[in-house]
């Protein structure tokens, strides 16, 4: 078990890293809530970490769904996903849903997601 100082270093750490440049709530520091937020630090670092995940996963999934897409559009000289125009997304973010099939929606909101999210590289 980690000596209490060094949680509480952690927990400073990990409060900071939450609040970024906001200011952190004043809390009593005992070896009770040392003890919570370290736990909520661990089990929020894990979370993190399993979100990244899913993220990577669904971003390698997008582009394997783009590839076979493309592949499947040359073979059959139908749509592709990374041939739809600009102006597929307004100003608003969304897409206008007139005259694509089921899949090809699909395809679109996977690309999109894909690009939209990131993960870094500190979990």
């Amino acid at each position: 078990m980690e000596p209490l100082g060094e949680r509480e270093t952690q927990v400073a750490a990990w409060l900071k890293k939450i609040f970024g440049d906001h200011p952190i709530p004043q809390y009593e520091v005992n070896p009770r809530t040392t003890e919570i937020l370290h736990h909520l630090s661990e089990r929020n670092r894990v979370r993190d970490r399993d979100v990244c995940l899913v993220v990577e996963d669904l971003k390698q999934k997008a582009s394997e769904y783009e590839s076979e897409g493309a592949t499947f559009s040359q073979r059959h000289g139908c749509f592709s996903v990374s041939s739809v125009p600009s102006g597929t997304i307004g100003e608003t973010g969304k897409i206008k849903a007139t005259d694509y099939t089921f899949e090809e929606k699909i395809g679109i909101l996977f690309r999109l997601n894909a690009e939209s999210i990131s993960c870094s590289s500190e979990n």
